[in-house]
């Protein structure tokens, strides 16, 4: 007799830290406002978080970057609202 291999189940990832993460970054957005400072802002409050956990786990280049990104979200968010810097 041959053994039959089960039928593959989906993971559910609906619990996963990631989903969690795009869940509540989506929420977040909804109450988010269309004033390009305000955005800039809130983007780089969550670079932070991202460099904080690039950090935590070893990848300083990428850590970097991420600090590259905060710097360059701060200056958006303090340039005039008619500037295309």
């Amino acid at each position: 007799m041959i053994a039959q291999e089960a039928p593959k189940k989906e993971p559910d990832l609906s619990h996963s830290p990631k989903a969690k993460i795009e869940k509540s970054a989506a929420e977040d957005s909804a109450e988010a406002t269309n004033d390009p400072a305000e955005v800039a802002e809130y983007l780089a409050d969550l670079l932070e978080g991202a460099k904080t956990m690039a950090t935590d786990n070893g990848m300083v280049f990428l850590a970097y970057l991420i600090q590259v990104a905060v710097e360059e979200a701060r200056i958006q968010a303090a340039a005039p609202k008619d500037s295309h810097y």
